[in-house]
């Protein structure tokens, strides 16, 4: 199956040498292939918008008669434009989808490692202290071990409580529904690690009733992670990003509001797994800015009465 293809676009947006796995990919003739891009480009604005530079850096085009269809990256360069042509799969959303799941996890494994640490050697040194006064005390032996215990005590906890919340995102019990604002707020602890070290002021807030949605709880999750790593990736040093959940008659709400930075491919290409994944659940993905602030919410369909 073919997967990736290159061609190559002058400043005025005209095809000028594609391999043939380019031209396979999204659907052009051997002989005339500039012509026939430059018509199928005319009538889809969204194509002709992307060649010329002024759209998205990322397009996702539609396959003819059913085909899983091809994502278009843009890499502008000197004389023009380089266009890569890749493949995508015949399940829909799920290979981007466990790609950007992957992506999250693998940045939260280090932050969640180090807090990890952080705990264990607290404990360590609240045992060694235990120990110390273990040996030199008498009758008072409980009451200068009792501080010491409750630390240890809470240290343990904030372990057991980091590893709940890594595994309610990274490996959701499957349901037919679940709660919206108890995964957003599990997600959005976990990155708590990596908004320390880019000194984001990062809240979440877990709303006082359930926010129940309908759907696999593992998409969500894959969704969530995503959104929220695209937030935390394009929040500038020292912004702000604050999570909510919320229900209402349009459905369950889960609201990510951060401090805009530059824009990222990357972060494009994201954003567009997501909304096409959430539109396959049955729910949106919207985005909108005021000011320095970007609002993204993931709408996800309320549970369905039994």
């Amino acid at each position: 199956m073919i997967s990736e293809g290159l061609a190559f676009l002058d400043g005025s947006g005209t095809l000028r040498a594609a391999d043939e796995s380019f031209r396979a990919l999204v659907g052009l003739p051997p002989c005339g292939a500039a012509a026939a891009l430059g018509a199928r480009s005319s009538v889809e604005p969204r194509l002709g918008e992307f060649l010329s530079g002024r759209g998205p850096s990322t397009l996702r085009l539609e396959g003819a008669g059913g085909a899983p269809g091809c994502e278009l990256l843009r890499l502008a360069c000197d004389e023009g434009v380089f266009v890569r042509a890749r493949g995508l799969s015949p399940d829909g959303w799920a290979r981007d989808e466990h790609a950007i799941q992957a992506l999250a996890l693998a940045r939260l494994a280090s932050g969640i490692a180090h807090e990890a640490r952080n705990s264990l050697n607290a404990m360590a040194l609240q045992v060694a202290l235990l120990g110390e006064k273990v040996a030199a005390a008498g009758e008072a032996v409980a009451a200068a071990c009792t501080a010491n215990l409750a630390s240890m005590h809470g240290q343990i906890g904030r372990i057991n409580d980091l590893v709940r919340r890594f595994v309610e995102v990274a490996d959701p019990v499957p349901a037919r529904s679940f709660d919206a604002g108890m995964l957003l707020a599990s997600a959005a602890s976990l990155f708590g690690p990596e908004a320390r070290r880019r000194r984001i002021a990062l809240s979440w807030e877990a709303p006082a009733a359930a926010v129940r949605a309908e759907g696999p709880p593992c998409r969500a999750a894959r969704l969530v992670l995503g959104m929220l790593w695209e937030a935390v990736s394009g929040t500038p040093e020292g912004g702000q990003l604050a999570a909510r959940a919320s229900s209402s008659s349009a459905g369950a709400a889960l609201v990510v509001e951060h401090s805009r930075g530059p824009a990222e491919a990357l972060r494009s290409w994201i954003g567009e797994v997501i909304a096409g994944a959430a539109a396959e659940l049955g729910g949106r993905l919207d985005r909108s800015t005021e000011g320095d602030i970007e609002r993204v919410a993931l709408v996800l369909p309320r549970e369905r009465a039994p």
